[in-house]
Protein backbone atom coordinates (compact mmCIF):
# COMPACT_ATOMS: atom_id res chain seq x y z
CA UNK A 1 0.00 0.00 0.00
CA UNK A 2 0.96 3.75 -0.63
CA UNK A 3 -1.06 6.40 0.98
CA UNK A 4 -1.04 10.32 1.55
CA UNK A 5 -3.00 11.77 3.80
CA UNK A 6 -4.16 15.40 4.59
CA UNK A 7 -5.89 17.76 6.88
CA UNK A 8 -7.80 21.04 5.77
CA UNK A 9 -9.30 23.43 8.40
CA UNK A 10 -12.16 24.30 6.35
CA UNK A 11 -14.42 27.43 5.70
CA UNK A 12 -16.25 27.65 8.99
CA UNK A 13 -14.16 26.56 11.66
CA UNK A 14 -11.39 28.93 13.22
CA UNK A 15 -9.00 26.23 14.38
CA UNK A 16 -8.31 22.59 13.38
CA UNK A 17 -9.40 19.51 15.97
CA UNK A 18 -7.96 16.60 13.11
CA UNK A 19 -4.92 14.87 12.93
CA UNK A 20 -4.03 12.45 10.76
CA UNK A 21 -0.54 9.85 10.12
CA UNK A 22 0.42 8.34 7.56
CA UNK A 23 3.05 5.86 7.60
CA UNK A 24 3.75 3.73 4.22
CA UNK A 25 6.90 2.13 6.12
CA UNK A 26 6.73 -0.68 9.26
CA UNK A 27 5.87 1.09 12.72
CA UNK A 28 6.83 -1.33 15.01
CA UNK A 29 5.49 -4.72 13.78
CA UNK A 30 3.59 -3.60 11.37
CA UNK A 31 4.43 -2.95 8.00
CA UNK A 32 2.45 0.46 7.37
CA UNK A 33 -0.53 2.21 9.11
CA UNK A 34 -2.71 5.14 8.73
CA UNK A 35 -4.84 6.74 11.18
CA UNK A 36 -7.59 9.91 11.10
CA UNK A 37 -8.28 11.28 14.27
CA UNK A 38 -11.24 14.01 14.93
CA UNK A 39 -10.82 16.01 18.00
CA UNK A 40 -13.50 17.60 20.40
CA UNK A 41 -13.59 19.84 23.44
CA UNK A 42 -12.91 23.64 24.56
CA UNK A 43 -9.85 25.81 23.73
CA UNK A 44 -6.72 23.86 21.90
CA UNK A 45 -8.38 20.40 23.49
CA UNK A 46 -9.63 18.89 20.54
CA UNK A 47 -6.36 19.45 18.55
CA UNK A 48 -4.47 18.44 21.67
CA UNK A 49 -6.53 15.59 22.21
CA UNK A 50 -6.17 14.48 18.45
CA UNK A 51 -2.47 14.47 17.77
CA UNK A 52 -2.02 12.87 21.82
CA UNK A 53 -4.24 9.82 20.83
CA UNK A 54 -2.37 9.29 18.06
CA UNK A 55 1.11 9.87 18.99
CA UNK A 56 0.74 7.44 21.98
CA UNK A 57 -1.23 4.99 20.00
CA UNK A 58 2.36 5.01 17.46
CA UNK A 59 4.43 4.49 20.65
CA UNK A 60 2.30 1.77 22.05
CA UNK A 61 2.73 0.02 18.59
CA UNK A 62 6.26 0.84 18.45
CA UNK A 63 7.07 -0.89 21.81
CA UNK A 64 4.54 -3.31 22.37
CA UNK A 65 4.29 -5.43 18.87
CA UNK A 66 6.65 -8.05 19.64
CA UNK A 67 4.47 -9.49 22.35
CA UNK A 68 3.08 -13.05 20.68
CA UNK A 69 1.45 -10.97 17.91
CA UNK A 70 1.35 -14.71 15.59
CA UNK A 71 -2.06 -14.47 14.46
CA UNK A 72 -4.59 -12.59 11.90
CA UNK A 73 -6.39 -11.89 16.07
CA UNK A 74 -3.60 -10.75 17.66
CA UNK A 75 -2.73 -8.09 15.15
CA UNK A 76 -6.67 -6.96 16.33
CA UNK A 77 -5.97 -7.23 19.72
CA UNK A 78 -2.90 -5.59 19.25
CA UNK A 79 -4.69 -2.15 17.31
CA UNK A 80 -7.25 -2.51 20.10
CA UNK A 81 -4.96 -2.21 22.98
CA UNK A 82 -3.41 0.94 20.90
CA UNK A 83 -6.43 2.55 21.30
CA UNK A 84 -7.49 1.49 24.62
CA UNK A 85 -3.90 3.15 25.76
CA UNK A 86 -4.46 6.10 23.73
CA UNK A 87 -7.58 6.52 25.91
CA UNK A 88 -6.14 6.32 28.89
CA UNK A 89 -3.29 8.92 27.91
CA UNK A 90 -5.75 11.25 26.66
CA UNK A 91 -8.10 10.69 29.80
CA UNK A 92 -5.05 11.15 32.83
CA UNK A 93 -4.34 14.58 30.57
CA UNK A 94 -7.45 15.94 30.87
CA UNK A 95 -7.36 15.21 34.50
CA UNK A 96 -4.40 16.95 34.92
CA UNK A 97 -5.10 20.32 33.34
CA UNK A 98 -8.93 22.16 33.58
CA UNK A 99 -8.14 23.21 29.78
CA UNK A 100 -8.17 20.18 28.42
CA UNK A 101 -11.04 18.89 30.47
CA UNK A 102 -13.67 16.92 28.84
CA UNK A 103 -11.43 16.42 25.43
CA UNK A 104 -11.95 13.26 23.68
CA UNK A 105 -11.33 11.64 19.58
CA UNK A 106 -12.41 9.98 17.40
CA UNK A 107 -10.09 6.97 16.29
CA UNK A 108 -9.95 5.00 13.19
CA UNK A 109 -6.86 2.95 12.52
CA UNK A 110 -5.87 0.58 9.69
CA UNK A 111 -2.79 -1.62 8.98
CA UNK A 112 -2.40 -3.61 5.54
CA UNK A 113 -0.63 -7.19 5.84
CA UNK A 114 -1.09 -9.53 3.13
CA UNK A 115 -3.93 -8.55 1.71
CA UNK A 116 -5.61 -8.22 4.51
CA UNK A 117 -6.83 -5.07 5.92
CA UNK A 118 -6.90 -4.75 9.67
CA UNK A 119 -9.30 -1.78 10.95
CA UNK A 120 -9.82 -1.10 14.75
CA UNK A 121 -12.11 2.14 15.45
CA UNK A 122 -14.17 4.54 17.56
CA UNK A 123 -16.46 7.41 16.89
CA UNK A 124 -18.05 8.96 13.59
CA UNK A 125 -14.48 9.03 11.50
CA UNK A 126 -14.89 6.73 8.66
CA UNK A 127 -12.75 3.99 6.29
CA UNK A 128 -14.08 3.11 2.95
CA UNK A 129 -13.08 0.10 0.54
CA UNK A 130 -13.15 1.29 -3.10
CA UNK A 131 -12.78 -0.35 -6.27
CA UNK A 132 -13.90 1.13 -10.20
CA UNK A 133 -17.12 -0.77 -9.14
CA UNK A 134 -18.13 0.59 -5.71
CA UNK A 135 -17.38 2.37 -2.24
CA UNK A 136 -18.33 0.40 0.75
CA UNK A 137 -18.37 2.01 3.91
CA UNK A 138 -16.34 -0.33 6.41
CA UNK A 139 -16.96 1.09 9.70
CA UNK A 140 -20.16 1.54 11.52
CA UNK A 141 -20.69 5.48 12.70
CA UNK A 142 -21.03 5.11 16.43
CA UNK A 143 -23.05 8.39 16.73
CA UNK A 144 -26.14 9.59 17.99
CA UNK A 145 -28.51 9.09 14.18
CA UNK A 146 -26.58 5.87 13.58
CA UNK A 147 -28.38 4.61 16.54
CA UNK A 148 -31.43 6.52 15.84
CA UNK A 149 -31.63 4.69 12.09
CA UNK A 150 -31.09 1.71 13.36
CA UNK A 151 -33.87 1.86 15.31
CA UNK A 152 -35.81 3.05 12.77
CA UNK A 153 -36.67 6.49 13.87
CA UNK A 154 -34.85 8.30 11.45
CA UNK A 155 -34.13 7.18 7.60
CA UNK A 156 -30.63 7.04 5.78
CA UNK A 157 -31.90 10.69 3.67
CA UNK A 158 -32.56 12.51 7.02
CA UNK A 159 -28.81 11.52 8.82
CA UNK A 160 -27.27 14.39 7.28
CA UNK A 161 -29.49 17.05 8.04
CA UNK A 162 -30.25 15.92 11.22
CA UNK A 163 -29.41 18.82 14.17
CA UNK A 164 -28.37 16.19 16.19
CA UNK A 165 -25.89 14.60 13.64
CA UNK A 166 -22.50 15.59 15.27
CA UNK A 167 -23.13 13.57 18.63
CA UNK A 168 -21.21 10.94 18.90
CA UNK A 169 -21.22 7.61 21.22
CA UNK A 170 -18.27 6.48 21.92
CA UNK A 171 -15.18 8.66 22.02
CA UNK A 172 -11.07 8.16 22.90
CA UNK A 173 -10.68 9.97 26.14
CA UNK A 174 -13.40 10.81 27.72
CA UNK A 175 -14.58 8.27 29.90
CA UNK A 176 -11.79 5.83 31.78
CA UNK A 177 -12.53 2.93 29.59
CA UNK A 178 -13.40 2.86 25.77
CA UNK A 179 -15.28 0.12 23.41
CA UNK A 180 -13.28 -0.61 20.18
CA UNK A 181 -14.49 -2.39 17.17
CA UNK A 182 -12.19 -4.39 15.39
CA UNK A 183 -12.68 -5.70 11.93
CA UNK A 184 -10.99 -7.55 9.26
CA UNK A 185 -11.12 -7.29 5.74
CA UNK A 186 -10.00 -9.14 2.30
CA UNK A 187 -9.32 -6.48 -0.06
CA UNK A 188 -7.95 -8.68 -2.92
CA UNK A 189 -10.66 -6.87 -4.90
CA UNK A 190 -10.02 -3.63 -3.43
CA UNK A 191 -8.02 -0.77 -5.30
CA UNK A 192 -8.49 1.86 -2.74
CA UNK A 193 -8.82 2.71 0.67
CA UNK A 194 -10.48 6.05 2.27
CA UNK A 195 -10.02 7.10 5.88
CA UNK A 196 -12.04 10.34 6.79
CA UNK A 197 -13.37 12.57 9.12
CA UNK A 198 -17.13 13.77 8.98
CA UNK A 199 -15.98 17.00 7.24
CA UNK A 200 -15.71 15.08 3.92
CA UNK A 201 -18.34 12.65 4.81
CA UNK A 202 -20.86 15.38 5.44
CA UNK A 203 -20.43 17.51 2.62
CA UNK A 204 -20.22 14.80 -0.11
CA UNK A 205 -22.13 11.92 -0.82
CA UNK A 206 -19.99 8.36 -1.07
CA UNK A 207 -21.26 8.76 -4.91
CA UNK A 208 -19.79 12.09 -5.06
CA UNK A 209 -16.28 10.61 -3.34
CA UNK A 210 -16.77 6.96 -5.70
CA UNK A 211 -16.78 9.38 -8.94
CA UNK A 212 -14.14 11.80 -7.63
CA UNK A 213 -11.73 8.39 -6.75
CA UNK A 214 -11.92 6.95 -10.51
CA UNK A 215 -12.30 10.22 -12.02
CA UNK A 216 -8.28 10.54 -10.72
CA UNK A 217 -5.58 8.45 -11.19
CA UNK A 218 -2.53 9.78 -9.05
CA UNK A 219 -3.76 9.47 -5.32
CA UNK A 220 -2.21 13.32 -3.92
CA UNK A 221 -5.15 14.55 -6.67
CA UNK A 222 -7.34 12.35 -5.38
CA UNK A 223 -7.08 13.84 -1.91
CA UNK A 224 -6.54 17.42 -3.32
CA UNK A 225 -9.78 17.08 -4.92
CA UNK A 226 -12.04 15.44 -1.75
CA UNK A 227 -11.05 18.31 0.15
CA UNK A 228 -11.70 20.68 -2.24
CA UNK A 229 -14.83 19.67 -3.48
CA UNK A 230 -16.36 19.84 0.48
CA UNK A 231 -14.65 23.18 0.57
CA UNK A 232 -16.91 24.23 -1.97
CA UNK A 233 -19.54 22.30 -0.85
CA UNK A 234 -19.50 25.13 2.42
CA UNK A 235 -16.55 23.31 4.77
CA UNK A 236 -18.57 23.74 7.37
CA UNK A 237 -15.99 21.51 9.77
CA UNK A 238 -12.73 20.46 9.72
CA UNK A 239 -11.70 17.95 6.83
CA UNK A 240 -9.11 14.94 7.66
CA UNK A 241 -8.64 12.37 4.60
CA UNK A 242 -6.33 9.64 3.68
CA UNK A 243 -6.13 7.73 0.30
CA UNK A 244 -4.22 4.68 0.09
CA UNK A 245 -3.83 2.56 -2.85
CA UNK A 246 -2.62 -0.70 -3.48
Amino acid sequence: MHAIGRVDIGRKRSRNEDSVFVSNTPVGILPNLYIVADGMGGHKAGGTASSLAIKSFCDYIKTHGEMGVRTREDVAILLKMGIRHANHTVFEKAKEDEEYAGMGTTFTVATVIDEILYLAHVGDTRLYLVNHVQICQATTDHSLVQEMLEQGFISQNEIKEHPQRHIITRAVGTYAKVKVDTLMYDINKVEYVLLCSDGLTVMLSDEEMHQIILEEIDIERIVNRLIDTANEKGGIDNIAVIIAKK
